[in-house]
């Protein structure tokens, strides 16, 4: 569910994955900003695709594919929001722009473990044999 919500904001909004890319583009340092911007902004939006289609799958199917395809997008964004933080000169940036991809950062974090924890692992020994040991099925 969070990472579902977090893929929605990558989609709707300027995410901070697209800001810190709009932040560490300076201008003097390539011609054609503009395609990088958008580039930031692009991936941004592919990887709110990628999450929601990931939830979506995971919800639906228990797709253990999907959770990671989910896991790795998010991954990927919580890796480019927290470029906003190495911003020289702290000045630059107003203090709530920190404070939002500071929150971003941890739900990332938080969805990344949930989806992993629950679609990690094998499924639990109880789930795996329901049967007696004589090969009968169980009939509790």
């Amino acid at each position: 569910m969070i990472a579902g919500v977090l893929g929605a904001a990558d989609l709707t909004g300027p995410s901070p994955a697209a800001v810190a890319t709009l932040i560490f583009v300076p201008e003097y340092s390539v011609q054609p900003v503009e395609l990088l911007v958008l580039g930031g902004f692009g991936a941004a939006l592919v990887l709110g695709l990628a999450t929601i289609a990931g939830v979506v799958l995971t919800w639906v199917r228990a797709s253990r594919v999907a959770a990671r395809i989910v896991a790795a997008a998010r991954v990927v964004s919580l890796l480019m929001t927290s470029l906003i933080f190495l911003v020289q000169g702290q000045e630059l940036l107003p203090a709530w722009v920190f404070v939002i991809a500071a929150v971003v950062v941890i739900l990332d974090i938080v969805s990344i473990i949930l989806v992993l924890s629950r679609y990690g692992r094998a499924a639990s020994p109880r789930a795996r044999s329901r049967s007696a040991p004589d090969g009968r099925e169980d009939q509790t």
